[in-house]
């Protein structure tokens, strides 16, 4: 058994990054290789396969730092893909159903800003500095066997696979119907297909205290915000609103 003896305030939990074994992902030339191939011999068991492999290799993973376990408790609170009546204010939305996987975003960004930011409604972006978890795999309130966490190796390969440049509208809706029974992916007006499943989370806000904050997000073609407080140790969803539509 190892044990660790901490003889001053400087080794604490904010000191001691805790090791991660990272996941052995293809590169993105090879997983687009097999959706392709999947795609072209209308092999809906080799597609099946090639999301087993994906949910099964790449696992959650946990936060480095105590202001990082706060941004993975509190998008666990949030993020609830499968029910969008809390984070977008009661409304109903059936974006992400019929689909067998939800496919989280890989990276988020998040600031510690002083206590009075949550007495205003506006804020300067360029007042803030925000920091980045790139590698962002949080553990979340749904069966494992349900959940993707979008690497950027996916993320390339499915791009590959919808060929953004292509006009070709009747390929492009072949492939999307093709995909969509595993995961909700969605193309953007601008011909931008959306792999990662809604909503995203775009920025958190916490105060210095660690016990407010504000949750910006995007679901489907609009966005708004919530407000979140640390209640006996745990995130509690204050209020969550649409606050504009594209």
């Amino acid at each position: 058994m190892a044990i660790v003896i901490c003889c001053n305030y400087a080794c604490s939990m904010d000191n001691i990054l805790k090791e991660e074994t990272p996941p052995v992902v293809l590169p993105a030339e090879e997983l687009y290789a097999k959706l392709e191939t999947a795609f072209q011999l209308s092999s809906t068991n080799d597609l099946e396969q090639f999301f087993i492999r994906w949910n099964e290799s790449v696992s959650s993973n946990t936060a480095t730092s105590f202001e990082q376990e706060d941004i993975y408790d509190i998008y666990k609170k949030f993020y609830n893909p499968l029910d969008f009546k809390i984070t977008i204010g009661g409304s109903e939305c059936k974006l992400n159903s019929n689909s067998k996987y939800v496919a989280v975003q890989n990276k988020i960004e998040f600031a510690i800003v002083e206590n009075d930011f949550f007495d205003t409604s506006f804020y300067n972006p360029e007042s803030i500095h925000f920091k980045t978890i790139d590698d962002f795999r949080p553990s979340l309130n749904l069966k494992k066997n349900r959940i993707l966490y979008l690497l950027p190796e996916y993320v390339e390969a499915f791009n590959l696979f919808f060929r953004t440049e292509s006009t070709e509208m009747d390929d492009n809706r072949q492939r999307d119907e093709f995909i969509r029974p595993y995961i909700p992916v969605w193309r953007f007006r601008s011909g931008y297909w959306n792999i990662g499943t809604h909503p995203e989370i775009s920025q958190i806000i916490m105060n210095t205290d660690r016990s407010f904050a504000k949750v910006y997000f995007i679901v489907n073609h609009m966005g708004g915000e919530a407000v979140l407080k640390k209640q006996a140790n745990k995130w509690t969803i204050i209020e969550s609103r649409a606050t504009w539509i594209e």
